[in-house]
């Protein structure tokens, strides 16, 4: 499975940038091409993908219709800002979305990986036996 890069948000970016000692190196317009690309390659090859980079984007309301968000070319976006902490790398909210759109791609993809259809390999958290006895077990078997 093939992953596209998110969208960037190159006033926050840029800012850390400037911050430190440099011109702004990260365009939206840039990230979107890359992810263009990786889209194109995915199809090529006949992989599944999953789209980062609009599945950001139509959680930030962008429409596809006004300046690309995070582009310099349009508004500064605080929905840009609930996603991405620092115009690249993910905040919570950013991780719980990428989480959802992988997540929801293998099960589309691979039907045999449907949380309700696999079975733990090892004890869940919840579990009353002691995991962490287990691991020593496995130690001492090793030894």
């Amino acid at each position: 499975m093939l992953i596209t890069p998110p969208p960037v948000c190159a006033y926050r970016w840029g800012d850390r940038d400037i911050e430190v000692g440099r011109s702004p190196q990260r365009t939206a317009e840039h990230t979107a091409l890359y992810a263009e690309k990786a889209r194109f390659v995915a199809d090529e090859l006949g992989i599944p993908y999953v789209d980062l980079w609009s599945g950001f984007l139509q959680e930030a309301g962008w429409n596809g219709k006004t300046p690309l968000l995070g582009s310099t070319y349009a508004p500064k976006s605080a929905e840009m800002g609930r996603l991405l902490r620092d115009g690249l790398h993910f905040t919570k909210e950013g991780n719980e979305l990428c989480f959802r759109l992988v997540a929801l791609k293998i099960v589309e993809t691979w039907l045999e990986f449907h949380p309700e259809k696999i079975s733990p390999q090892v004890p869940m958290w919840d579990m009353e036996e002691d995991i962490l006895g287990m691991v020593r077990e496995i130690a001492e078997r090793e030894e």
